[in-house]
């Protein structure tokens, strides 16, 4: 697993298999997702076997406990992080008065998005990150360094989370049957990357979250029953996920709102049906005829490069 990582920034003929194949649970528009699930796993297996078998880190007070007390606190801090993902982007849009149900995207240096069912607050604090260390990133892969520098400098906790959760996770693992290990670094594989890219209610973080609170639920002698908790809480997050996506849309238009006071925008495509200024915003109406993931990507080739900053009102019933 760790040497195909590689093998996959280094060979872009494998990107379209590879995604194929994570697409279920990682969602992932380029292989920059997928080249991370592998390191994750791949050296989790590995360093798995030392922690088990290191003397030293048996009998010591803090590591000497059972595999659910670090798994327990391991979901508490996961899901504090996605929490604080969520209030982040809220306050973003506070920020600049705007619907928390919309899309943000900046398009200075690159374009990159975010919004409150798929988060890139933490995905930025990497970006600028690999930005500053000089490491090289193929093209196809999107760091989500636009929209950092409107992202809370708080939001460098990920640094410290981040490896926090990996070990916690290694210690996780104490006292498990084989099948149990390889469910649980799955999970923490996935978890991980959804607190990177896509927050609380993205497919990484729900199939992580659901692995993490199942192997935590279960109990000698095994039974379905004990899964009926955790299942519950997956099925409350995705009804959530569905009800924010359903009360945050406008089925009759989109809303293009571009920060500063800016007249006759050209939208050539789109039905253009009223723009006006609002408290230092442009607020562009156009007819709601299109799928939203056409509307965005044609936004974004219209507008890069001219308004640094925009955001898109959603419409989820286009999918439809």
């Amino acid at each position: 697993m760790l040497t195909f990582s590689f093998l996959l920034i280094a060979l872009n003929s494998l990107d379209k298999i590879v995604l194929e194949l994570t697409y279920p649970f990682l969602m992932g528009s380029s292989e920059g997702k997928a080249i991370i699930f592998f390191f994750l796993m791949g050296s989790m297996l590995l360093l798995s076997q030392f922690f088990m078998n290191a003397k030293y880190i048996k009998n010591t007070k803090l590591t000497s406990k059972q595999g659910n007390y670090y798994l327990k606190i391991l979901i508490i801090l996961i899901s504090l992080t996605y929490v604080l993902g969520l209030i982040f982007e809220i306050w973003i849009r506070l920020k600049f008065g705007i619907s928390i149900f919309t899309t943000f995207v900046s398009t200075s240096p690159t374009v990159g998005t975010s919004s409150i069912i798929h988060s890139h607050v933490f995905k930025s604090m990497l970006g600028v990150l690999i930005s500053d260390i000089g490491i090289y990133i193929p093209s196809n892969i999107h760091t989500g360094i636009s929209i950092a520098q409107y992202v809370p400098k708080f939001a460098l906790i990920i640094f410290a989370v981040f490896p926090t959760v990996y070990v916690l996770g290694l210690f996780s693992l104490k006292d498990r049957i084989d099948i149990q290990k390889i469910i649980l670094i799955f999970a923490i594989s996935t978890t991980l990357i959804g607190m990177l890219d896509g927050g609380l209610f993205s497919a990484p973080a729900l199939v992580g979250l659901s692995g993490l609170l199942g192997i935590y639920s279960i109990k000698k002698p095994f039974s379905l029953r004990n899964l009926i908790k955790p299942s519950s809480i997956i099925v409350i997050l995705l009804i959530i996920r569905i009800l924010i996506g359903l009360l945050g849309s406008n089925p009759e238009v989109y809303e293009i709102t571009v920060l500063g006071e800016h007249g006759d925008i050209e939208l050539y495509g789109f039905d253009v049906i009223n723009e006006k200024v609002v408290d230092g915003k442009t607020i562009i109406t156009v007819s709601s005829k299109m799928n939203e993931l056409v509307v965005l990507n044609q936004i974004f080739n219209l507008l890069n490069g001219k308004y640094p900053v925009f955001f898109v009102s959603w419409n989820i019933y286009s999918f439809f």
